[in-house]
């Protein structure tokens, strides 16, 4: 009751209307992927949420489920996968990490969902239960499917995200959709994509160059580099693969960037990178990370790098000395890297992340408390509690133009 009665008096001097939903945010997204997988009941506890938002200072998260419906008869998303996918979903959103979700169908074979129309409809009537659940919520965005690839991709693919986006618009108006062009997401693939006409519409780009070195291949298997191998993988430098030797550095991977600035410039649209990483033992792995977020940078291209707590392989706390198993997690340097570009997140007592010190902070933390009670996430004053007086030491902390970590 105090709460409301707090947020009531806050409204009527301020006299500022908030409008929840939004769409796509105006600051910068730097996070995460959270690869979650059909058979991975519960990968992610609260714990590492939390961690991520409030250790990290991330300010967004990808959630990625690939074969979220199974591609044979009943075309159904199971309930356990259903529970999985929207409590994690939730527990982003409680944590004030803008939330991407994106998932697929037959991801192993895309040429089979485009040729399979119960499949493709099953695939849109669960978007469309998805936008029902979310239309409401605040923070999210729509990432039609995951990196569409295979043969029929490159033609089918526009058209099928349009009806996609007509099937979403017709429940939801205001949330951002996300698109990405066949061929595994890859820069590339912008010269088979059309724009869906859709104005709130971001169009989002993978990057994982060169493969044999981000992916440590060996005959085309991920992560199977023999020690030898892995010696003549070095960036910046000469990438030794089966296939040939090529150089690689900064200026070999701007082009990819370059191509999916000239989509963003040609059509007048947002772009966003959805994806890319490194294997953590790569030697040059951390200069690799470095070279391609300050690309992005440069162009002021938000970011979610593959993948926080998931695939070992990419798990950045893990050992970069261990190349084959997985092992404890520490602040290793790919860590203090990735952490060191979250800081940018942040400007001193900005709650909601849009990278003003205003009064909305105060609105939102308010409006989070009464969704959350309880939640540590708006413990502004950081005394372990969640209740009024973060709102009023914020609201102090505003009205003195700093917040109260200065």
């Amino acid at each position: 009751m105090r709460l409301a009665i707090c947020l009531a008096l806050v409204l009527a001097v301020c006299k500022i209307e908030i409008a929840y939903p939004s769409p796509w945010p105006d600051r910068i997204l730097r996070g995460a992927n959270l690869g979650v997988g059909v058979g991975y009941p519960g990968r992610y506890s609260e714990e590492d949420i939390a961690h991520f938002a409030l250790n990290w200072r991330a300010n967004s998260v990808r959630i990625l489920i690939n074969n979220i419906i199974p591609d044979s008869l009943p075309y159904q998303v199971s309930q356990q996968t259903r529970e999985d996918v929207f409590r994690l979903i939730d527990l982003c959103l409680e944590y004030r990490l803008y939330t991407v979700f994106s998932f697929s169908a037959s991801f192993d074979n895309n040429d089979t969902f485009f040729t399979n129309e119960q499949l493709k409809a099953a695939y849109r009537d669960f978007w469309k239960e998805v936008a029902v659940r979310y239309a409401d919520s605040e923070g999210i965005a729509y990432d039609l499917m995951n990196e569409p690839h295979d043969n029929l991709a490159q033609t089918e693919w526009s058209g099928y995200a349009k009806e996609l986006t007509e099937a979403i618009r017709q429940i939801d108006s205001v949330h951002t959709i996300v698109v990405e062009p066949p061929g595994w997401g890859w820069p590339d693939g912008f010269d088979h994509l059309e724009p869906t006409g859709d104005a709130n519409t971001v169009y989002s780009f993978h990057f994982y160059g060169p493969m044999d070195f981000t992916h440590q291949r060996s005959g085309g298997k991920h992560m199977s580099t023999t020690e030898s191998q892995w010696k003549q993988r070095v960036y910046p430098g000469l990438i030794v693969s089966e296939w040939g030797s090529e150089y690689w550095d900064k200026e070999k991977i701007r082009p990819y960037v370059q191509k999916a600035v000239e989509f963003r410039d040609r059509h007048n649209v947002k772009i966003w990178c959805g994806e890319f990483g490194v294997a953590r033992w790569a030697l040059g792995a951390e200069q690799w990370m470095k070279d391609w977020i300050d690309l992005l940078e440069e162009e002021n291209i938000g970011w979610s790098y593959y993948s926080y707590r998931e695939w070992h392989h990419m798990d950045l706390e893990m050992d970069p000395e261990e190349r084959v198993n997985p092992t404890e997690r520490s602040e290793t340097a790919l860590v203090k890297l990735i952490k060191g570009y979250f800081a940018r997140n942040e400007v001193p007592g900005d709650f909601n992340l849009d990278g003003n010190l205003d009064v909305l902070d105060v609105l939102d933390l308010l409006k989070f408390q009464l969704a959350n009670p309880g939640s540590l996430a708006a413990d502004f004053n950081r005394d372990g509690k969640s209740n009024i007086t973060d709102a009023l030491s914020l609201l102090i902390a505003r009205w003195k133009g700093r917040s109260l970590a200065q």
